[in-house]
């Protein structure tokens, strides 16, 4: 076998979706529940707001996350994972222990 000709595009499309630094962070602070756009921002206090703004879009995009509009004044707005998104713990779970044992 060539693994240059049995490149692996599923590896490729799982990256595409979860690739970044802070996809993996933001679908990991949404293991617990729903969160707040304010909730997840402290949770990850280098992000900047525009960049959360874009990377909660990009998620919800690729079906990973749902977020939820209540008709209220002020508005309100959470966020959780789909089903997509709770498949994607078991991987999210792994990477923090392989980062506990070799990273810390």
């Amino acid at each position: 076998m060539n693994p240059k000709k049995d490149y692996c595009y599923a590896v490729e499309a799982a990256l595409n979706e979860l690739g970044g630094k802070w996809k993996p962070l933001i679908l990991y602070v949404l293991i617990d529940g729903k969160m707040r756009f304010s909730e997840i921002d402290k949770l990850l206090p280098s992000i900047t707001q525009r960049m959360l703004t874009k990377q909660l879009r990009e998620l919800e995009k690729d079906n990973l996350i749902h977020r939820k509009v209540y008709a209220e004044v002020p508005p309100k707005v959470e966020y959780c994972l789909t089903e997509k998104g709770h498949s994607v713990i078991p991987v999210l779970e792994a990477i923090c222990e392989w980062g506990e044992k070799y990273c810390l």
